[in-house]
């Protein structure tokens, strides 16, 4: 099974998520990691296959706030989801 692995802006997840989807339709999609072009995403990984690695190194963004991620390979963003909390220093 492939995964990755994408950080977006605030309130994004959904948009992302749903745009992600649409990629599975696209003979394209693959190729493109199932990354949508969209603004909303600050930071993401390529696809990562069975007994694969990723390294994804990032300065959190500055702005305080919960910040999701999730995998965008088709349909695995509604249960493969998280949120990363920036707070003030």
């Amino acid at each position: 099974m492939f995964h990755n692995l994408l950080v977006v802006r605030p309130g994004s997840l959904e948009e992302v998520g749903q745009l992600s989807d649409k990629l599975a339709a696209q003979p394209d999609g693959m190729a493109k990691n199932y990354i949508p072009d969209s603004k909303q995403i600050l930071f993401a990984t390529a696809l990562v296959g069975p007994n694969g690695k990723a390294e994804l190194k990032f300065d959190a963004p500055r702005e305080p706030g919960s910040y999701p991620y999730l995998c965008s390979f088709p349909g695995h963003w509604r249960i493969m989801q998280g949120t990363l909390i920036v707070e003030t220093p």
